[in-house]
């Protein structure tokens, strides 16, 4: 007998082939037998007229944080995604000293951390992960901007041999513990003060495991082309397969160029190098404040750089680079996207701004919309997250059509946090109904495998990905004629629609929007790792 046979659902498989009608049994866990007749089970669903897919793989999370104050993850859960592909942008909660100083620690970790960090190596973190009760699968990468801080501090200066050595050991302990590879946050302190050589040579550690090099790249507006050529240039000289973090093009100067950075990445593939990208489905991003400040300033830390907005001068400074000086070799958003593009969404000492953008902030308080950032970023000790509406539709379609794209949220929400981006919320339902449904930039084979069996052969994410015989029982029975997302901008936490249930591991984690209480998710080692 079956522990649970799903009849008459519309199967898609996870490899993009066509769709097709029939039962899937479950025993054990697994995947266990497909078609019609399959016998008994202690319990049967009736899934005619519903959508039964793997349960989805967000490629781009940033939970390896925030699982430990919030393992159900509810707000994943029900987006039919039922495993997390986390320590994206350089950050990751280990290896950092973080006993040693705990409040710069916190400041490093940034948002992705939410104040959470003391693992001074990755096996100490993969071991403490194992231990929690968790509603769904988890696997990581190992951030450069964790391993850099550990070998170098804050420190604004290339890496010596002696540097970059110590680095390479970091990230060995780290693939032997299991990490999938090495991810850079290259836009963020202290990972912008680093060389390609640097990266490349540290990348050559995860190249050696089979594992993969991700990077939120450099610039996504004045500099994306050299950044792109960057990523390209690391695959060369690794040997490494890269994925190029949330792919967008920033900035209504920019956005005619999508079409020539898209084929810088198509010639890398032709020229026998693995260069690939994941995306989200919003026409905005989400980060921290202070990456629209000039990195110069940043090198002592965000608390530090608080009490640096106290003197005028320095404000001045910052203001010139920003609106005069323009240097196209870091992310310029407050000059490119505009502050009054600028939402903000998290400000724990000023609670009355979140919902604000820095314009209307300023409007109401007498300031000009430069002038709230500084306030801002001053009260609340440098860290204030924002959301930029900062890219085009048109380009975004591209992005996601193109045949190497993955889906990924880069998805940050803090547990009880009043606002935060949609995309942590509504990601998948968005990407299929809007884009594959409504929008039609692909089959719905193809848009159910780029969230599938996409990024569990990427990843080497052995037993997810796929609906056939002795695949881990990942499930998601979903509705393909109303499944959307319902959260906005101004209120994050509106359910998603047609997604009927979840199953992690063949029991069910989520049915109707509400967990049930199983937790049966677990740490997914590198393929290759023992």
């Amino acid at each position: 007998m079956f522990d649970l046979i799903i009849k008459n659902a519309t199967v898609y498989d996870g490899s993009g082939a066509p769709a097709y009608v029939s039962d899937v049994a479950v025993k054990d866990g697994k995947i266990a037998a497909i078609g019609k007749e399959l016998g008994s089970a202690a319990k049967t669903v009736d899934a005619e007229g519903l959508a039964l897919a793997p349960g989805f793989i967000d490629s781009h999370s940033h939970a390896n944080a925030s699982i430990f104050h919030d393992p159900e993850r509810l707000h994943v859960l029900r987006q039919g995604v039922t495993t997390e592909v986390s320590g994206q942008c350089g950050t990751s909660i280990a290896p950092l000293p973080a006993r040693e100083k705990p409040d710069e620690c916190k400041a490093v970790v940034g948002m992705a951390g939410q104040g959470i960090c003391g693992f001074d190596t990755v096996k100490e973190e993969l071991d403490a992960v194992q231990q929690l009760p968790l509603a769904l699968n988890h696997t990581y990468y190992t951030g450069h901007t964790a391993i850099r801080y550990n070998a170098m501090g804050l420190e604004n200066r290339h890496a010596n041999e002696e540097d970059i050595a110590k680095m390479q050991a970091l990230l060995e302990e780290a693939m032997q513990a299991g990490s999938l590879g090495f991810s850079t946050g290259l836009s963020y302190v202290p990972g912008i003060y680093s060389e390609t050589k640097e990266l490349a040579e540290i990348a050559k550690i995860a190249s050696k495991y089979g594992g993969y090099y991700v990077s939120h790249s450099r610039s996504e507006s004045a500099g994306l082309f050299k950044a792109v050529q960057e990523c390209i240039d690391i695959a060369r000289y690794a040997d490494i397969p890269v994925q190029i973090s949330h792919l967008k093009v920033v900035g209504k100067t920019f956005w005619p160029r999508c079409d020539e950075m898209l084929g810088m990445i198509d010639k890398a593939n032709r020229e026998g190098l693995k260069v690939t990208m994941d995306a989200y489905p919003y026409v905005a991003v989400s980060t921290t404040t202070t990456s629209a400040i000039p990195a110069r300033f940043l090198d002592q830390g965000r608390y530090a750089f608080a009490k640096m907005l106290e003197n005028p001068a320095i404000v001045e400074e910052i203001r010139k680079e920003i609106f005069e000086i323009d240097d196209p070799s870091w992310d310029n958003s407050a000059l490119h996207v505009g502050l009054e593009n600028f939402l903000i969404v998290g400000a724990d000492n000023t609670p009355d701004a979140i919902g604000m953008t820095y314009a209307e902030y300023g409007a109401a308080h007498g300031m000009t919309p430069f002038e709230a950032m500084m306030k801002l970023l001053h009260d609340n000790n440098g860290l204030v997250r924002d959301v930029r509406f900062a890219m085009s539709e048109e380009n975004l379609e591209k992005i996601l059509a193109h045949p190497l794209c993955s889906v990924g949220s880069d998805g940050v929400y803090i547990k009880d946090q009043e606002l935060a981006h949609p995309r942590a919320f509504g990601s998948f339902p968005r990407f299929l109904g809007r884009y594959v449904r409504e929008r039609k930039i692909m089959s719905r084979e193809e848009g159910i495998y780029r969230m599938t069996g996409m990024p569990a052969v990427r990843f080497g994410l052995t037993g997810k990905g796929f609906i056939r015989p002795g695949m881990d029982a990942d499930l998601v029975l979903f509705d393909y004629d109303t499944v959307i997302d319902q959260a906005d901008f101004k209120d994050c936490f509106k359910p998603n629609i047609g997604i009927h249930q979840v199953y992690v591991g063949g029991e069910l984690a989520l049915e109707n929007n509400e967990a049930t209480g199983v937790r049966n998710g677990r740490y997914l080692k590198r393929w290759n790792a023992r």
